[in-house]
């Protein structure tokens, strides 16, 4: 049971670390169709980014869930990881700068009032 539980813990802090030093990068022009969207690095986690896109807080809460067990216990730990300062990152900028550059209002509240 014990070498279960370590490897378990091996797999979360090595998830945990990929995490952090992980950047999702992203390519979009401001007037684009979602088509020209192009995610690039730890695609897995591109639907934080597809989020703030399109502005979809059901996207954000589906991508947080995903994440749970992965990343997190629970899906506002998740969320503490993925928008702490070496948390994830979109085009460069975090979770939360980057809702702000695309105006993504609901998702920048979501991810404000929740962090």
């Amino acid at each position: 049971m014990k070498h279960k539980f370590e490897k378990r813990a091996k797999t979360l802090i090595t998830l945990s670390a990929l995490l952090v030093s992980s950047a999702i990068t992203f390519s979009v022009s401001a007037a684009a169709p979602q088509k020209d969207v192009r995610f690039v690095g730890e695609t897995q986690f591109a639907g934080f980014c597809k989020a703030i896109v399109n502005d979809d807080i059901k996207v954000l809460r589906s991508s947080l869930s995903r994440n749970v067990g992965r990343i997190g216990a629970s899906q506002r730990e998740v969320l503490r990881m993925v928008t702490s300062e070496e948390g994830l990152t979109c085009n460069g900028s975090s979770l939360i700068e980057f809702s702000v550059e695309r105006d993504a209002n609901a998702v920048y509240e979501y991810l404000t009032s929740r962090s």
